[in-house]
């Protein structure tokens, strides 16, 4: 009986162990199969271990475009549990390619590259470390286009500023006195170009008289050179001036300030980040895209596994609560209550489709007859209606 007893024993164990082996294999290939944006699958990272690196044009601390990204990672680090390092100031395409190798090097699990122009870096580093994930801001190509010259673990989002930038623009056209309007940015490229140019169509579907104007500064950081721009802006009679630049919106708000008549303007509209304490004054409101909840976004998909390859997303009005303008604080009552309740109005139009603004590049033939909004002068072209700013739009305005 003892010998019996043994035997079974041994037995029960020797299955116990041969099934569990069976399990462990089972999970091995759950795990390889599943999402992780071509990071090579293998067993989940806890989120203490997840290592991201942010790296932006402009200082992290610059209360601009790598502030917001800067806020949302930071965001992620604290709620999630995350290893976050922050890189500010990368600006040249060798800063992009050697530090995102270095930290792909060190291990890091996840990239941003919170640069428009820094496509051809994401490609160079996502293609010698496959294992790791890169986010790269903006990509241009179609999704179809992006499979065939990208590498699986680069992917690309793109918050869609010219919704917000277009609701600025509304707010131009009902307050200017003028009836002219302008914008400084930076370098003429599509997804920077599409923010003037949509600025440009809100301000005319409310305003058929409106006369826009651009100034091209050819820097993100320079303060001086924006504020020349601004100036010659101003000169030209513009009372309303988008800041399509980064750090360097403090010459705008400036040149606006400077030339500021009380309740008469100029105004300055700044990007990026809420800028109203920088001059409650000078700075009317800031058309605010959701950066910080694009970067918190990125980042808990990634500690989720849920990036996979050629991870791409648009994030719009509909889905960033803070994709708007911030508020207008000191200047309420100068906006007065109906204008106010007009921009919640046309908001709700661009999230629902009522109002469908052109993208900067894939050309759509049922958007304004196929028009686009990425080159310099764009806007001009399209008729307002085509968008959705016909009669009942300005009727359920009260226009």
């Amino acid at each position: 009986m003892r010998r019996s007893s043994t035997l079974a024993t041994t037995l029960i164990l020797i299955l116990a162990a041969i099934a569990l082996a069976l399990t462990a294999c089972g999970d091995d290939d759950d795990d390889g199969g599943g999402g992780g944006g071509g990071g090579g699958g293998g067993d989940k990272k806890a989120a203490s271990d997840y290592k991201v690196a942010l790296l932006a044009t402009g200082a992290v601390n610059n209360r601009s475009w790598a502030n917001a990204w800067a806020d949302g990672a930071e965001k992620a680090r604290d709620e999630l549990g995350i290893q976050l390092e922050l890189v500010g100031n990368a600006d040249a395409p060798d800063q992009y390619v050697s530090q995102g190798s270095a930290f792909a090097a060190q291990g890091y699990d996840l990239l941003i590259f919170a640069h428009g122009a820094m496509h051809e870096p994401a490609v160079r580093v996502a293609k010698q470390f496959p294992d790791v994930e890169i986010v790269q801001v903006y990509q241009h190509a179609s999704p179809e286009e992006a499979k065939k010259q990208d590498p699986p673990n680069l992917g690309h989002v793109d918050p869609e500023q010219a919704q917000v930038t277009f609701l600025a623009g509304i707010l131009a056209g009902l307050m200017t006195k003028t009836n002219t309007i302008g914008t400084v940015y930076g370098f003429p490229f599509p997804a920077l170009t599409r923010q003037p140019e949509s600025f440009e169509l809100g301000a005319r579907c409310v305003n058929p008289d409106i006369k826009a104007l651009q100034r091209r500064s050819d820097s993100f950081t320079d303060a001086a050179a924006a504020r020349a721009a601004a100036s010659t802006l101003i000169d030209q009679k513009a009372d309303f001036l988008l800041s399509a630049v980064d750090q360097a919106v403090q010459g705008v708000i400036q040149a606006t300030a400077q030339a500021g008549d009380g309740d008469n303007g100029p105004f300055a509209v700044a990007s990026y980040f809420d800028s109203n304490d920088l001059n409650p004054q000078a700075v009317i409101t800031s058309a605010l895209y959701g950066l910080d909840e694009v970067s918190y976004d990125i980042i808990k998909r990634g500690v989720n596994g849920d990036l996979g390859d050629y991870f791409a997303k648009s994030y719009t009005v509909d889905d960033l609560k803070g994709a708007s303008l911030a508020p207008f604080y000191e200047q309420e009552d100068l906006v007065g209550q109906e204008n106010i309740d007009r921009l919640d109005k046309v908001r709700e139009m661009v999230a629902d489709g009522t109002i469908t603004i052109p993208d900067e590049i894939v050309s759509d033939p049922d958007v304004a007859g196929g028009a686009t909004i990425g080159t310099p002068g764009s806007a001009k072209k399209i008729d307002v209606a085509d968008i959705g700013c016909d009669d009942k739009f300005k009727s359920e305005l009260g226009l």
